[in-house]
């Protein structure tokens, strides 16, 4: 039966997308609240801020690297939120908490001296860090004396009222050549409880911190300090998130491993299309090096300086491609073996895929399977939407909110990295999830459900290493979701699923863009939704075909 046609089902797959994404515009603020961040200066002007902030202190930053990306006290933020409700939360983040922060980092190759400054919002400075050699000469001071230092920069330079502050913690560390001294002061009459019926538990606090490096004030820091009981309830419960990722990473390298094993065998039956496994690993070497390449402004910042700066850029770069060939490699013979399974146990399922592979783009099945991927994408942005609405709502699901800005921010092209991440994340995931693991499941299990069921959670309890509680929701979420994507490979064809995993990880990777309020980034969101509608674009010419002209059908 031919399904390359406008018939009642394909209708009715797009109303039914077209009223779930309707409820994913309507209610998305709901189920995933943001948090609001008036974000007063840009990247550039928060390390002009930082920079003025140094030399003012008299450091000479000539011939040091700089780096900086945009983060957030994660803890705190999650803390707030649990405690406060969002709304109160994003309050309290916009007002006197220190959350979010442009972090700008100056470093040179091969020394220990570096300086970190992190700029709020606002384009306050609210912390700064010289680290420098435990030996260097220094003075030693008395505490007394140290403290005297501290409180002046605490009230001259970061404008502090220390009248409403208390100290709670002074301490000092003799080294070799000098004394170093570490005080904290907090702020009176601001705790916020974290389990009101456990007195204990403890409370959150606002905290102020000074380091003295021998006579001279090196390090100062405004910041929230979450309850140690917080700290270690949610480590335990992240923890647990992790090693649900952890089987299922296991149990994703069994599957490559009986992928390979399959290759082989039917490699030495000669069964085998290079050219279609080609075509997928190429598309996937070349869009990890792309990806690495834009990203490389988020990898300068976490360059260790124990190391050559050029040796760092060299094993980043062998880094890139190694890590591209292995995972084109993956790709290849998964992708092989699953088209050599599929050719077998579901041939109808190959259809615009294999004609892409043959240079084919402008079909009627590629239009057709592109039309039925966005209805299933618009289907899925509407029943997470409602899975968490429903779910934060009755049963007690706690996802924190994300801000509007993120580091993607901070990459070459921001525009990129939704779209080389999409294009990875859609054609490996499917390649092995569906396309590869149900074809092998039902050839060997020969039971249809169990070939549905069994990669659909090994794929979805692998996302449980994101931030959503109780911890094993997001598994539940996207097995559900990936037994639906499974079904339509099934009942149509690869390039569907491909499609739909497409359009959400772009729409959703995207939205931090569109959200931001730079119209840069704005633009650079735009750049990305326009571009997700690429593979409906490139299948209308396929209209002019009569239905049944381009190969079997999807």
């Amino acid at each position: 039966m031919n399904r390359d046609r406008f018939n009642l089902e394909t209708i009715i797959y797009l109303v039914v997308g077209l009223v779930f994404f309707a409820i994913f515009i309507t209610c998305y603020q709901a189920a995933f609240p943001s948090a609001s961040i008036k974000l007063e200066v840009t990247r550039s002007q928060a390390v002009e801020v930082a920079s003025e902030f140094l030399q003012a202190r008299g450091y000479d930053l000539s011939g040091y690297t700089e780096a900086k990306i945009f983060g957030v006290n994660s803890y705190g933020a999650v803390f707030l939120q649990q405690t406060q409700g969002m709304e109160k939360a994003n309050e309290m983040m916009d007002g006197e908490v220190p959350i979010w922060r442009w972090q700008c980092r100056w470093f040179k190759s091969g020394e220990k001296e570096e300086f970190r400054v992190f700029v709020d919002p606002a384009g306050q400075v609210i912390s700064f860090r010289h680290a420098i050699e435990e030996d260097k000469a220094g003075a030693e001071i008395p505490q007394e004396a140290a403290e005297a230092l501290a409180k002046d920069f605490l009230t001259g330079v970061a404008g502090l009222d220390l009248s409403l502050y208390e100290r709670v913690e002074a301490s000092t560390k003799k080294l070799s050549n000098r004394a170093d001294h570490n005080f904290e002061w907090k702020l009176k009459d601001f705790e916020v409880t974290w389990k009101e019926d456990d007195p204990e538990a403890g409370t959150g606090t606002l905290r102020a911190g000074v380091d003295v490096q021998g006579d001279r004030v090196g390090g100062f820091g405004r910041y929230f300090k979450t309850p140690e009981l917080f700290d270690r309830e949610y480590s335990k419960t992240s923890a647990k998130g992790q090693l649900l990722g952890i089987i299922s990473l296991v149990l994703m390298f069994l599957t490559a491993v009986a992928a390979l094993v399959v290759f082989i065998l039917r490699y030495k039956r000669d069964d085998i299309r290079w050219r279609f496994a080609m075509v997928a690993g190429l598309a996937i070497l070349v869009g990890y090096l792309l990806l690495s390449l834009n990203s490389f402004p988020l990898i300068k910042f976490g360059y260790r300086t124990d190391m050559g700066y050029g040796v760092f850029i060299g094993i980043m770069v062998a880094a890139a491609f190694v890590g591209a060939i292995i995972y084109c490699a993956f790709i290849l013979f998964t992708g092989a073996s699953g088209d050599s399974l599929t050719r077998e146990v579901y041939p109808g399922s190959l259809g615009a895929m294999q004609q892409l592979m043959q240079g084919r783009v402008f079909t009627r099945s590629f239009f057709f399977a592109s039309i039925r991927g966005y209805a299933l994408g618009f289907f899925f942005l509407g029943y997470i939407t409602l899975f968490y609405l429903v779910g934060r709502k009755y049963l007690g699901v706690f996802m924190p909110a994300e801000g509007p800005y993120s580091n993607l921010l901070g990459t070459y092209l921001p525009w990129l990295f939704p779209l080389t991440v999409s294009l990875l994340a859609a054609i490996s995931e499917e390649f092995v999830s569906r396309f590869f693991s149900i074809s092998f499941l039902k050839r060997y299990l020969k039971l249809t459900w169990l070939a549905l069921l069994i990669p659909a959670a090994i794929w979805a309890f692998g996302h449980s290493t994101y931030p959503v509680f109780p911890v094993y929701v997001r598994g539940i979420e996207l097995t559900i979701a990936g037994v639906i994507f499974g079904i339509f490979f099934i009942r149509f064809n690869l390039m569907t699923c491909i499609v739909a995993h497409y359009a959400i990880d772009a729409i959703f990777i995207a939205l931090p863009l569109l959200r931001s309020g730079n119209n840069y980034y704005i633009v650079s969101g735009l750049i990305v939704c326009a571009l997700a509608a690429v593979p409906l674009l490139l299948g209308l010419p396929g209209l002019r075909e009569k239905a049944g002209d381009d190969g079997a059908a999807g």
